[in-house]
């Protein structure tokens, strides 16, 4: 498929889709073409077969023995999914902490939750060949360890699907990156995008938010995307999610950060109500001058549901004593925002007044 700009003067409307030997044209297009999975620059990898999320998520058989590239988001979910079906699970994650984008206390939890489900976690280590052997594979590491596996499960995420799209023909060069657009989703007049080939964000709920704001601005509604306050979730379990800035990125920022954390167990009462073994933590940023909420993450059950309280109070701007005074159904984890406010006033005393 290809995207060309035909002209007002060669067609009724402004763009046109290339698609076999077919033309369409229209006066809108909208480019969500999505993302490709991560192929590490791995020798021999080309010579195997291997998973992704897809095989993973549509197998008819557990395999004896997986080996999980990337500890991200789909690295993750996938390596405690198999190693909960019974699977033999390797993780090699090349960074030193599990999902390092996120606070490295998140990537500390859900490690113990991982070793718990018998996965081995392979941290700082990178895959350095694989090779087909006796209906296999063999995995050699860069520390020279070797492993069997039955299945390599590439987790290491995703990169935009941007090259073959035409966009040369508009003077749009393809980068890595995805996509650029402006802050309505344009990337030229006629011409709009969504979703993971855009770069931003690669989750489905950002995509469908794009996808509101382009029809609102097609349809003549003028709107703006917002980046602050999206909040981001691992399904593993338990869940891992957060929102707005992480304690080192507020720093760079120029931010006076105040900083929380409380086991949910010891604050609150829902995690003795929902669960044996009561489990789970919060965390709150917030800016000491400002007393505004910077960011959240939670490591715990249902966490998926409940930040969006702190994603809205991110988005929003909130100051921390609103979530001070508001009121929270008991018993529920949303009152776990309380006690980590209280903590938050108590590190930011003076601060702001």
């Amino acid at each position: 498929m290809r995207w060309s700009c035909a002209g007002w003067h060669a067609w009724p409307a402004r763009g046109v889709v290339e698609v076999g030997d077919g033309r369409i044209a229209a006066e809108h297009v909208i480019l969500a073409t999505g993302s490709d999975t991560v192929r590490p620059p791995i020798a021999g990898l080309d010579q195997i077969d291997v998973w992704t999320n897809r095989e993973a998520t549509q197998l008819h058989k557990v395999p004896g023995r997986a080996l999980v590239v990337g500890g991200g988001p789909a690295g993750l979910e996938l390596g405690q999914m198999l190693a909960r079906f019974g699977c033999q699970v390797t993780l090699v994650q090349s960074a030193d902490r599990l999902i390092d984008r996120e606070e490295p206390r998140v990537g500390e939890l859900i490690g113990h939750a991982l070793a718990d489900d018998g996965v081995d976690v392979r941290l700082g280590r990178r895959l350095a060949t694989v090779a087909a052997r006796d209906g296999a594979t063999l995995v050699e590491l860069d520390d020279g360890t070797t492993l069997d596996a039955d299945v390599v499960v590439l987790g290491a995420g995703r990169s935009p699907r941007v090259h073959d799209l035409g966009l040369d023909t508009v003077g749009i060069a393809p980068r890595s990156g995805g996509v650029a657009v402006d802050d309505r989703c344009q990337v030229a007049p006629g011409l709009w995008a969504v979703g993971d080939v855009t770069g931003t964000a690669l989750f489905t709920h950002v995509a469908k938010y794009q996808a509101r704001v382009v029809a609102d601005n097609i349809l003549g509604r003028p709107r703006r995307a917002h980046k602050r306050g999206v909040p981001r979730v691992v399904f593993t379990d338990p869940e891992i999610a957060a929102v707005g800035l992480t304690e080192a990125q507020a720093r760079q920022r120029g931010h006076d950060v105040a900083t929380a954390a409380i086991s949910l167990p010891d604050a609150i009462t829902r995690p003795w109500t929902y669960e044996r073994g009561p489990r789970g933590e919060l965390g709150l940023l917030a800016d000491r001058r400002s007393r505004i909420l910077l960011g959240a993450w939670a490591v715990a059950p249902l966490a998926g549901e409940w930040i969006h309280q702190a994603a809205l109070a991110v988005r929003a701007e909130l100051p921390i004593d609103v979530l001070l005074d508001g009121v929270a159904q008991f018993p529920t984890y949303s009152e776990s925002f309380l006690a980590g406010a209280e903590q938050l006033r108590l590190s930011s005393a003076g601060a702001g007044r």
